[in-house]
């Protein structure tokens, strides 16, 4: 009951003080709406959508000149590493071969005939050694040209499949002249521009999902490859390369996937739903129902996933933070709880 001062205060005051006081004598408890405080391990999530490009790609170029007599491959096809895609053919180089070969054949038979003379002091030392050194030019420039018709087969550099292939039969291709695109599809990679608050907490090696709409969305394991250290100054994101591994080639080149990063865990925190957060004057404070009463709690705030916050503040786990209802309360107004947040 209020004193009797106050209440000759409040008469001599005038009406509408008396009015005023009433009303708020009469008040009745604020409704509002609840939700527990959780502590359990916590991490934020977020996702960003990238796009898909093989592990490996490259342009098959041929390292001997030549004419194509024969395509084993068309674009689209799958190869494994070293599968002979085109055949060429040279003739001059081939005769080449045959003559280095024959030259070859002679020399050595020479260099075993002065080795058997030597042996009877036929031949000098010095001839012996002008023949073995003849020898091995004639060595050297038959496996050069050796090396050089075996190019004539071109082969795939890894397994892969046949993007687009530039010859056909009949046609000459001059030495470094690309004849075919092969990329690698059993592993592929997904480049995302990350932005700059969530770019330093990611690390290499650290696990990721990744999603692909036009595949059904079901999420695979990848692990980060790569981040950039230099960004976008203009969209102020950070290129960072996912891996993942593509063993039925449903994966695509160009297709888009999501790829969504979990930073930042945390074994235990203190969580509140978003919307017991409210902001005052010094800062985020979150009310609490404590035997009838709104009780403020000053809180500092962590990171956020699903509709719940970490924080740190004068909170325990099984508290009740007033989720609705709490726009204009004070510290220590009557409230009235109506329902519990699911």
């Amino acid at each position: 009951m209020p004193s009797i001062r106050l209440l000759l205060a409040i008469l001599l005051c005038g009406p509408s003080l008396l009015s005023s006081y009433l009303s708020a004598q009469e008040r009745p408890p604020t409704p509002v709406i609840v939700a527990e405080v959780l502590t359990k391990p916590f991490a934020e999530e977020f996702s960003v959508l990238g796009r898909i490009q093989p592990r490996r790609a490259s342009l098959v170029a041929t390292e001997t000149e030549g004419l194509t007599i024969q395509r084993f491959v068309d674009s689209g096809q799958t190869v494994k590493r070293g599968e002979t895609l085109f055949l060429l053919k040279n003739d001059e180089l081939t005769a080449s071969l045959a003559e280095a070969e024959a030259d070859f054949a002679l020399r050595q038979a020479n260099h075993r005939q002065s080795i058997k003379l030597r042996a009877t002091d036929t031949v000098s030392e010095q001839a012996l050694r002008d023949d073995a050194y003849e020898l091995a030019r004639a060595r050297a420039k038959l496996n050069g040209l050796k090396a050089q018709v075996d190019n004539l087969s071109i082969r795939a550099p890894f397994p892969g499949h046949i993007i687009q292939t530039f010859t056909s039969v009949g046609q000459w291709v001059s030495r470094g002249g690309d004849i075919a695109r092969v990329i690698y599809t059993d592993t592929v990679r997904v480049y995302v521009n990350v932005s700059e608050q969530h770019v330093s907490h990611l690390q290499l090696g650290a696990e990721a999902e990744i999603s692909v709409d036009a595949l059904g969305g079901a999420p695979v394991k990848g692990r980060i490859i790569a981040i950039l250290a230099e960004g976008y100054q203009e969209s102020r994101t950070f290129p960072v390369v996912v891996q993942t591994a593509n063993p039925d080639g449903m994966m695509r080149s160009n297709m888009s996937a999501r790829v969504q990063f979990r930073i930042a865990k945390e074994p235990e925190s203190v969580l509140v739903h978003k919307d017991a957060l409210v902001s005052g004057p010094m800062g985020q404070v979150v009310y609490l129902a404590r035997d009838g009463k709104a009780i403020s709690r000053p809180v500092q705030t962590g990171l956020a996933h699903q509709g719940f916050v970490a924080v740190s503040g004068d909170l325990q786990a099984g508290d009740l933070a007033v989720v609705r209802g709490n726009e204009r309360l004070r510290d220590g107004q009557d409230i009235r709880i109506i329902r519990k947040h699911q």
